[in-house]
């Protein structure tokens, strides 16, 4: 394996500074933090400086003014976390390159050839939900609303992990399977999809359970990205948080920088519950047990 890039060098002594035994609490999957925190940079850039008008009156304020001016001016060092200051749009695009080179780099050390079945898997589970979604959503409230919504329930707080995934995996393909003639074709979806997220789950069942189970190399990589990953993500709520207080006032730009991920986690457990409240709940299956 080629050696780290420059940029992936520099945040690993950073990364080396997290306490050990605190690894990060990310509820979203990497591919969805990773496009979040191009999205976070972005806005930090777009509303770092204030508005202004023709006469030099602020019409909006800017996240520059969470700063104050005792942290103005100061340098603070590679792997400190807490208030902005104008290089974190930097720090926040520089570690989600990092942190995906990280990944990368994690996955070629448990599968040499590269092949990464919870890539495929997301893609299918996001096939299954999507064409199951629009197949239900005909104007009748009927069984098939209600089985979608336990369903949608079960997976809405899932971890980010392989069990979890192929669990996921395997309830949505089954949800799907008695309509596989009505949905094949569905907006371009395959019902080869359904035997696919079925044997793609299998495949993530036979990956390492826990880091504990990882030949040293591998969990050194693992423990890496992680750190990195959580060193990203408390840039983003950083800037989130400051959001949150300088446009107190302004709250459509306040949801400029919050996470669609969990605007849509949260709203689809809304609708389960909704749906579910005038029904007798079904009881819960076993949790497999988390990797």
């Amino acid at each position: 394996m080629k050696k780290p890039s420059k940029e992936l060098e520099q945040w690993i002594s950073a990364a080396a500074e997290v306490a050990d035994g605190a690894p990060p609490v990310i509820n979203q999957p990497l591919h969805v933090l990773f496009g979040e925190a191009v999205d976070v940079a972005k806005f930090f850039e777009r509303y770092w400086k204030p508005e202004v008008d023709e006469r030099g009156h602020v019409v909006r304020p800017g996240l520059d003014s969470a700063v104050g001016k005792a942290g103005k001016g100061k340098k603070k060092p590679a792997g400190a976390v807490g208030r902005i200051h104008p290089k974190t749009g930097d720090e926040i695009l520089s570690l989600q390159r990092a942190t995906q080179e990280a990944h990368t780099r994690y996955l070629l050390t448990i599968n040499p050839k590269g092949e990464d079945p919870a890539a495929r898997g997301r893609f299918l589970l996001n096939e299954l939900t999507a064409v199951l979604e629009w197949y239900f959503d005909d104007g009748v409230e009927d069984e098939k609303d209600a089985q979608l919504a336990r369903v949608d329930a079960a997976h809405a707080d899932d971890p980010q992990t392989a069990d979890a995934l192929a669990s996921a995996l395997d309830d949505y393909a089954h949800l799907a399977e008695p309509h596989r003639d009505e949905i094949d074709g569905l907006g371009g979806f395959e019902s080869g999809y359904i035997e696919e997220a079925h044997a793609v789950a299998a495949a993530l069942r036979d990956r390492p359970a826990s880091v504990a189970a990882l030949a040293g190399p591998a969990r050194a990589s693992l423990d890496l990205r992680n750190r990195l990953a959580g060193m990203l993500l408390a840039r983003m709520n950083a800037v989130r948080t400051a959001a949150r207080f300088v446009f107190r006032n302004h709250p459509e730009i306040v949801r400029e920088a919050t996470s669609a991920y969990e605007r849509r986690k949260r709203a689809a457990a809304r609708r389960a519950k909704a749906k579910g409240s005038s029904e007798p709940e079904a009881p819960a299956a076993a949790p497999p047990p988390f990797g």
